[in-house]
């Protein structure tokens, strides 16, 4: 099937000037306005002798104007999996020369004329968690997209109508990547550049358009219900897609009986694109994209044909695949050691080398936890010197050290919640790790023990000038303050807020006095677990103030001024 707007040919095509491409949170922008700026920057990007370019702006907008200048630059893009600061340091080694910062947005505009890109020299390589421990590198080129983008408009061009495009999952993997961007821009459909991280954004933006397609994971779709009241929602949206892994049954019958119909599931890979898609309204059985096949070799391991790939070879799926006899089938589990945990994929081989490359450990195995919410186990043998810290320092505070060093490579939601050290890893009688030994170190009772955390995961630590600092911080799901606070929906309680304050102040600005009022108190927005949020906190020593502020690009959580006594 032809789809309207060809993605090679989109900017360099004459398109009426007002026909509207996007909403960036406070207006349209229409296509002339992103066809003068993607000239401009080529234009810009011209001069510049790099041939690989990382993208890594949090704007949707911002992106598709970088990604398609660097296209018709010549240039190669890169999407990394993360923007952790280990991440992108060893990619920095292999895989690219330069990254597209937002400051190129800043040039001029130009009237220049754009030639029609080459589909199949138009390279987009995004990198995924590899099962040896290094970012793997998946090359997809612009014709894969445009044939993939092709079959979605097939399938559900009736669907989608006219409405706007909106979305709880970021742009920057294959998912977001072609149905927040791709499928929209050759479809003639208006595409939010606003994610809707939060539950009131999600609200606000469902007014806004009011006729909408949500495009969203399980992990959003699975606490939407403890975040809005969906049977009194004044507007919602019109279809809604999921993907990133298994939507659970009591889910989408829940959303179908909100919103009177099952969302759709689209399963599939960054390698392979999609491959099947379901709605839950009979069974839970996947239906093959078209053109899509699936074959077993003589081992029962099943392989892929798919028009999405890059040639007609056929693709070694890492997943289970039992057929059924009317040509769906069943999902059953991975065949590797790539996991998904909360719709991020995680290589738990990467993050057992990271934790090896530490001088305190030893040996390390990690695995993923089935349970209300999926997380990962680390069982860990210390080294000597590891031994000798644990001793001194205790449990928690070797955990908490562990899990900054992690967090240099990892996002925060693929964290290990739950430890174990141990003197030995479980092995069986061929010498090779015990599996079922190694779960059963976490069994549920044991788990539910686990101490929560009482503050948060420090990302980053800025001393910008004297008396402040900058902490970027990560509020875990399993952090002690939410149970009970409140038991449907977790909000982090404004006195603990107040008290994280008072702490860090203390630690990294050496105030000495006793607490004695707070002032100028403002909480505006709730914090909710697995926010990621800066808190700023600035000490004037003349007055024994403390200013502290949260807050992180999307919006503003509290703020005040804490008096302390005279030191003694």
């Amino acid at each position: 099937m032809s789809i309207p707007f060809p993605l090679h040919s989109f900017f360099s095509a004459t398109h009426a000037a007002n026909h509207p491409v996007c909403h960036d949170g406070r207006h349209l922008v229409h296509w002339q306005t992103c066809r003068d700026r993607i000239a401009g920057i080529t234009q810009a990007l011209g001069q510049r002798h790099e041939a690989r370019w990382l993208i890594a702006s949090s704007d949707t907008l911002h992106f598709t104007l970088l990604l398609f200048a660097l296209l018709h630059a010549g240039k190669q893009v890169v999407i990394p999996p993360n923007t952790q600061p280990g991440t992108l340091a060893q990619l920095s080694q292999i895989a690219f020369d330069a990254i597209a910062q937002d400051e190129l947005l800043n040039t001029k505009p130009s009237d220049a004329r754009l030639t029609p890109l080459e589909s199949d020299k138009a390279i987009i390589d995004l990198y995924t968690s590899g099962s040896t421990g290094v970012p793997k590198k998946v090359r997809k080129t612009l014709t894969q997209f445009q044939t993939e983008v092709a079959t979605l408009e097939s399938l559900w061009k009736k669907n989608l109508d006219d409405s706007h495009i909106i979305a709880t999952v970021p742009h920057h993997h294959i998912y977001g990547l072609l149905f927040r961007i791709f499928w929209p821009l050759s479809t003639g459909r208006i595409f939010d550049a606003i994610t809707c991280t939060y539950p009131d954004i999600l609200s606000e933006r469902l007014s806004l358009f009011k006729n909408t397609t949500l495009v969203s994971s399980p992990a959003h779709l699975s606490r939407l219900s403890s975040l809005l009241t969906l049977d009194t929602m004044a507007f919602k949206p019109r279809h809604i897609f999921s993907s990133g892994g298994a939507l659970q049954s009591t889910v989408a019958t829940e959303l179908s009986n909100a919103f009177g119909y099952f969302p759709i599931e689209v399963f599939g890979s960054t390698e392979t694109g999609g491959i099947a898609w379901r709605t839950q309204d009979k069974d839970a059985a996947w239906t093959l994209l078209p053109g899509m096949k699936i074959a077993h070799d003589a081992e029962g391991h099943p392989f892929l044909h798919s028009p999405h790939l890059h040639d007609d070879a056929p693709w070694k799926m890492d997943d289970a695949i039992n057929m059924m006899e009317d040509g769906r089938f069943m999902l059953g589990g991975r065949l590797d050691r790539i996991v998904k945990i909360e719709e991020k994929r995680l290589s738990l081989s990467d993050m057992e080398s990271q934790l090896l490359a530490h001088p305190w450990i030893e040996s390390a195995a990690t695995l993923a936890l089935t349970g209300r919410r999926q997380s990962v186990g680390a069982a860990l043998v210390l080294s000597d010197e590891g031994k000798a810290l644990f001793a001194t320092r205790g449990k928690k505070e070797m955990i908490a050290h562990l899990r900054a060093h992690l967090a240099q490579s990892f996002e925060p939601v693929l964290l290990p919640r739950h430890w174990r050290f141990i003197d030995i890893l479980p092995m069986n009688e061929r010498g090779k790790l015990s599996m079922q030994a190694l779960a059963a170190l976490f069994n549920r009772q044991e788990r539910e023990s686990d101490s929560a955390p009482l503050h948060p995961l420090i990302l980053q630590i800025e001393n910008g000038k004297e008396h402040a600092v900058r902490l970027s911080l990560h509020i875990p799901r399993d952090l002690a303050h939410f149970k009970g606070h409140f038991p449907e929906l977790p909000i982090l309680p404004g006195v603990v807020q107040v008290d994280w304050a008072v702490h860090y102040g203390r630690q990294y600005l050496n105030i000495a006095g006793h607490f004695k009022a707070v002032e100028h108190l403002r909480f505006q927005s709730i914090i909710l677990p697995e926010t990621i949020l800066d808190l700023l906190l600035e000490f004037t020593p003349s007055r024994n103030t403390l200013d502290f502020s949260m807050a992180n690009a999307q919006r503003k959580f509290s703020s005040g001024r804490i008096v302390f006594s005279e030191a003694a």
